[in-house]
Order: C-alpha cells, then structure tokens, then sequence
C-alpha cells in the first residue's frame, strides 16, 4: 500500500476538528491573508473555505484546516518523512530561532539541529549550499517564466524562486508539503523584502479553485512524489488555458553522481535494484526519490494536456561548483562547453543533470471545479 492511500482517513485523524494552539506572534500581515485566503479551497471537495481566527472551515466537508505559527495547514495527508505533530513541533523550533538568526544561520541551525535522521556532512554541506545559492540558479531560467497576474510555486521549498517571481507576477503563492520548510522559507522571503503567501499542503490535493493561475513551477518536486502523474494533472488543473507549466527536476539518466545520495550510476539500475545499491554503496535509505527520464517526462505532460513541450539544459553556475571534486568541476566545465554548441544540445538532454520543461495547457482542456 502507498502512503499517501486512504487520504480521507488520514486527513480525520490528522488535521481535523483539532484545536490548535494559537501563535502570540501571528507574521500574516492582514492584506496578505485577505489576497490568499480569499484563494484557498477545501483540498478534497475544492468548495470555499470560511475564514476563522486559528483555522479554515470547510461546510460542505465538515473539516476544519489550522492556522499553525500563521501558515494554512490544507494536507490530507503527512510529510512522508514525519507525522503532522512532529512537523509542527520542528516547525516552532526553527521558528524560535527565527527571530534572531539571519536566513544563512538558520539554515545551517536547521540541518545541524532539526533534521532527523542526521544527514552525512558532505551531503549537508552540499545541501546547504544549494538552498543559498537558490536565487543565483532560479535567476538562470527566470526569463522563461514570463510574466502575468498569478503564479503557482508547487513544492517550493525555501521559496527563492517565491521571492524573485513577485517582480513579475502580481500574486505568487508557494506551497509545500513540509510545513517546517514554510518556516525557513518566510524568513528568506523577509530577507528579500518579499510577500509571504505560504500554504502547508500535498501537491496532488492543491487547495485552489481551477484555472487559477497563470503560471505553475515545480522546482525539485517530481522527483520527491511517487505518483508524478498525479502532481501534473492536478497542476493541470488550477491553471487556465493556455497558462504555463515549468519544471526542473534531477534526471535520472545524469552521468552526473544522484544529487539527493551522492552515488554515481544509480539512475541506470532498474528501480527495484536502486535502494539496495544506494545501501550499499552509501548507507542511506532511498525509498522516497523517484527519478523521471526526460521520455518519461514527455509522456505524463502529453497524458495530461500539455503541449509546445520545450526542454532546455541547465546553467552551471560557480555556485553550483563550490564544493565539488575536481573531477565533478572537470565534468561541469565540458558540460559548460559543450552547451555552448547548438548541435550538441539536443543530445545532451537526455544525459544532463537537470531536466528543465516549459509546457503550455491546452486551450480546449475542460478543468475539474
């Protein structure tokens, strides 16, 4: 059986009709809570929430979603790595130490002294660098983005790309499944000077109305579900016709080491054989990633009515190689070189580290409520 099967019942045992206790320090300033709550629906039956002091009421369902430390909990079910409670309790630590540590700091507080089961350093180092070095990868692919009124970050993480959107959009919401994520990802938005509409919820249950938005990003989510197809199509459906889908996401055919264990070669395995080597060859469990190739990629955009699919290849940046081997350096530099050739791009998409896709939703596409 999934973890995320029987959602309902998790969802009853989870989030509803709990009395959560009220934050003295509620960061939602009241005209951010207005422009996003007014947007929120039930996750299961899409109908309106109503608005209360600590939570949202859905009628029709007769669920209530809480209002934890300001950010709307709308899951159905938990973070695959812990339960809704723990995820809370994390949350309230990083939060405490938010209100003196610059974002950086927190960070490093976080994997040092929040994250469990302790990640190896290397792994963590390289981790941390990556969220800091967010905003310089996202300013990479920003121009094929666009612009418009709307924008939609699905498992947005540490919310950079949250951030740098608001110079183009006149809304822009990230939601993720890991509230303690949402946490760290608010006070880098109030580094930024950037409005915090953060929602706590599952990306195959996204508590929006349909044809919402204008643009959906899924930056370093696919790989993270285990239904993919499910993600996409309920992207699908909260946007509007002809509105855009961007992803980027690790591939699973890199010549690249796998960036979530550090271990060459495992995308080439058949799936099954996949935990069993990482174990091996690294000691660390990889039960939770699930690598899509970019003809994988192509076909659930296709099943779920994308089309003017458009693949691109990933900037390395400097960032990108702090903290690498000289041979993965060697790597990224002929990877540099060889991007720069027109004739080599299309073949080295199949092997990049990085599948990047720009789709548009078909206009003829009939949405859910």
């Amino acid at each position: 059986m999934k973890w995320y099967e029987h959602v309902s019942d998790i969802a009853d045992h989870n989030l509803v009709n709990v009395m959560w206790p009220s934050s003295s320090c509620d960061p939602i300033a009241a005209d951010e809570r207005a422009g996003l709550s007014s947007r929120l629906r039930c996750p299961l039956c899409k109908q309106k929430l109503e608005s209360e002091k600590q939570a949202f009421s859905c009628s029709p369902c007769g669920r209530t979603y809480p209002v934890v430390l300001g950010i709307p909990d709308l899951r159905v079910y938990c973070d695959p790595y812990i339960t809704v409670e723990q995820d809370h309790e994390k949350g309230r630590i990083v939060q405490a130490q938010a209100e003196h540590m610059s974002f950086a700091e927190l960070l490093r507080f976080y994997w040092e002294n929040v994250s469990l089961p302790p990640t190896p350093v290397d792994l963590r180092e390289d981790f941390i660098r990556h969220v800091l070095s967010d905003e310089t990868r996202v300013e990479t692919f920003q121009q094929q983005l666009g612009d418009g009124k709307t924008c939609l970050d699905v498992g947005c993480g540490a919310s950079s790309l949250v951030g740098l959107a608001q110079q183009k959009f006149d809304l822009v919401i990230g939601c993720d499944v890991a509230f303690r994520w949402l946490v760290l990802a608010r006070k880098r938005l109030q580094e930024m000077g950037a409005t915090a509409n953060l929602v706590c919820c599952c990306a195959d249950y996204l508590p929006f109305a349909a044809e919402t938005f204008d643009l959906v990003t899924a930056i370093s989510l696919l790989e993270h579900v285990r239904d993919a197809r499910a993600v996409v199509r309920e992207c699908g459906r909260v946007q509007g016709p002809g509105a855009r889908l961007f992803v980027w996401m690790a591939n699973r055919f890199s010549l690249a080491p796998e960036p979530h264990v550090g271990v060459w070669g495992v995308g080439f395995l058949p799936r099954r054989w996949m935990p069993g080597y990482v174990k091996w060859r690294r000691g660390l469990s990889y039960d939770k990633q699930y690598l899509l190739s970019c003809f994988e990629l192509r076909r659930i955009f296709k099943n779920a009515r994308y089309e003017s699919l458009t693949f691109s290849l990933p900037r390395v940046t400097d960032a990108d190689l702090k903290g690498r081997s000289r041979f993965e350096k060697l790597g990224a530099r002929f990877f540099r070189l060889l991007s720069s050739i027109p004739v080599f791009r299309w073949f080295m998409i199949p092997i990049s580290p990085a599948l990047l896709v720009l789709a548009k939703k078909a206009r003829d596409d009939a949405s859910g409520p």
